[in-house]
């Protein structure tokens, strides 16, 4: 990761320069930059000369203004350039003035300036109180010593290039060394580099002994070098992160070819296409902003075999990085795989996971989206506003962009204790479960065609969906799913989900209410358990006068075959059975109505 930045911040530094420097810009935001101003207080021999006069903004003067935000709640500036803010309301202004005022005495005396004194700054409050100003103006407040901007003096330009890299300097510096990042032999390396995450002068770089004094030796960097990763990673934080629930997230081009001309033009590219999407489209994004993905498969520069891509999912902790997974040299056609795949699965199972919302007299069809948004749901918690993430999930994003294996019966354990949670709570929300047991299983058969799990064969061919869309009839699905029904058994548990809930539709329309439900252990399901129910849901359909004799031969056929199912394969199956027979009667409703129409 820290040679991809380096990679990047080399070109990066001649197009964004002020990413690279330790003073930064007051108004990054164009719009906010033509509504900006600049309050100068000028400073001759020590004394406050003229009025305070108020400029345009310039942005190619920023190195001129010296500005930095105020790190903390008692931070003072380097030297006092500082955000000003206007108030109509006289009282809340002089407020305003006399917070700033005292900021830039802060800087005055912790920075020991000698520019002007202290006492001097109490007189700058009537002549301010006095500037006609406008509240939809951003202001920034700044001075000149003889004629001359902060920024043109190379004294206070220092401070900020002291205090930004000092802390790898300080104490932990070599002369006469290689650098770790180019290879090369230099003047002097610096220590304590904690570029994304990476330090050395905490405690379990420290363990055996291991003197930070020295933390140079484990890796050095030359000073130049530093300044382009800092740059680089600023860049990326600010320009191309996204936020996924918490977690913040960031795609880096990796090329490993030695073209600047080819790598500088790949980067642009990238760079252009890293937009936000409107957020209808991010909701149906695997991860939020997805655009980037597919234009790295679209464009020739950023699809080819000289490209390779670095994921890099973390939570901000303080001024480090918890970092929670780091994907590197994910391939380009490993990303086209993944949405093939992905769109697919959307496809396929369209017709059974659409969501009707009712807007007034108005219904409103919502399609399923295969999202990590909801793969997480099965694999987090939420604790107040806030989601943690369980362990498994970056195993899983690890699997996805990799291709390694994941459990099948861990997932499908996952999967059961989310349906049984909503299952238990459905008089409040009566459809949750059934929605989750659906969307679990396409998300099941989008890690199935993407080949995750090591205890299934394939087809040489079999990577894609081999159908247009679900069959809605109990045999040719589980035809369409030889791979999940591989076993008798697992047949016999389905169809006998299935029956369950024809036995429930028939209770609810004469009783308003599904005794039946009490047989199914809030769908905790094991073998004694399924041949105990079976014979009282035959009875209970006797009674409904609702027997089915070819289902019910077809289940005691299969619940004799040797069963070799986990509790969690069983409960997930025939919940699935129950759910299914719901779209399977959709189905055959829908049929009915064809046929008849035809006939009239």
């Amino acid at each position: 990761m820290i040679n991809t930045l380096y990679q990047i911040g080399k070109i990066l530094q001649k197009e964004y320069p002020d990413y690279f420097t330790p003073w930064q810009n007051p108004f990054p935001n164009a719009n906010v930059a033509k509504e900006a101003k600049i309050i100068v207080v000028s400073i001759q021999n020590g004394q406050i000369t003229g009025e305070p006069i108020v400029e345009a903004f310039r942005s190619n003067w920023v190195e001129k203004y010296l500005f930095r935000p105020i790190q903390g709640a008692r931070g003072t500036n380097l030297v006092p350039t500082l955000n000003y803010y206007y108030e109509s309301n006289p009282e809340k202004y002089h407020t305003n003035i006399s917070k700033v005022l005292t900021k830039v005495k802060q800087s005055l005396k912790n920075q020991k300036h000698d520019f002007m004194s202290i006492d001097l700054v109490d007189t700058l409050v009537e002549p301010l109180s006095k500037l006609e100003l406008n509240k939809k103006n951003r202001y920034l407040l700044t001075f000149t010593i003889n004629g001359k901007y902060f920024g043109e003096y190379e004294q206070y330009r220092a401070l900020f290039f002291k205090e930004a890299f000092d802390k790898y300097k300080k104490g932990s510096s070599a002369k006469n060394k290689l650098c770790a990042v180019t290879y090369e032999n230099v003047e002097e390396v610096w220590g304590r580099i904690d570029t994304l995450g990476f330090t050395v002068d905490k405690k379990p770089f420290s363990r055996n002994g291991f003197d930070t004094k020295k933390s140079y030796t484990m890796f050095p960097v030359a000073p130049e070098v530093v300044k382009v990763l800092e740059g680089s990673k600023k860049f990326v934080l600010e320009r191309l992160t996204n936020n996924f629930y918490g977690l913040k997230y960031f795609i880096l081009p990796h090329f490993i070819i030695e073209s600047e001309e080819i790598i500088r033009r790949g980067i642009k590219t990238f760079i252009e296409e890293s937009t936000i999407l409107p957020l209808a489209e991010e909701s149906r994004s695997i991860v939020y902003n997805e655009h980037i993905l597919h234009r790295i498969i679209e464009r020739k520069e950023l699809s080819n075999n000289d490209v390779y891509y670095d994921i890099f999912f973390y939570q901000p902790n303080n001024a480090q990085f918890m970092i929670k997974l780091h994907l590197n040299d994910v391939l380009p056609s490993r990303l086209k795989r993944i949405f093939d795949c992905k769109t697919d699965i959307e496809q396929y199972y369209r017709p059974i996971l659409f969501r009707l919302y009712k807007k007034g007299k108005k219904e409103e069809r919502i399609d399923f989206s295969l999202t990590f948004a909801k793969i997480k749901d099965y694999f987090s918690k939420k604790v107040k506003t806030d989601t943690i993430f369980q362990p498994y999930f970056f195993k899983i994003l690890e699997a996805v962009f990799y291709g390694n294996s994941i459990n099948e019966q861990q997932l499908l354990k996952a999967f059961l204790k989310k349906i049984t949670i909503a299952f238990k709570n459905r008089s409040e929300n009566a459809f949750a479960w059934k929605q989750m047991t659906k969307e679990s299983f396409a998300i099941y058969q989008f890690f199935y065609y993407l080949h995750l799990f090591k205890n299934k064969s394939f087809m040489e061919n079999e990577t894609q969906v081999v159908t247009e869309q679900v069959a809605l009839q109990p045999d040719t699905f589980i035809q369409q799913h030889a791979h999940f029904f591989d076993s008798e058994f697992k047949k016999g548990v389905f169809l006998m989900g299935n029956l369950t809930q024809i036995l429930l539709v028939k209770q609810y329309q004469k009783l308003k209410s599904e005794p039946f439900m009490k047989q199914l252990h809030s769908l905790n399901l094991d073998e004694a358990l399924l041949h105990k129910i079976l014979p009282k849901l035959i009875n209970k359909l006797r009674e409904y006068d609702s027997r089915i004799p070819s289902i019910e031969g077809a289940i005691a056929k299969a619940l004799v075959h040797p069963c070799h199912l986990s509790k969690a394969e069983i409960s997930y199956t025939f919940t699935l059975g129950m759910i299914m027979q719901t779209e399977f009667n959709k189905g055959y409703q829908a049929s009915k109505k064809e046929g008849e129409e035809e006939l009239g």
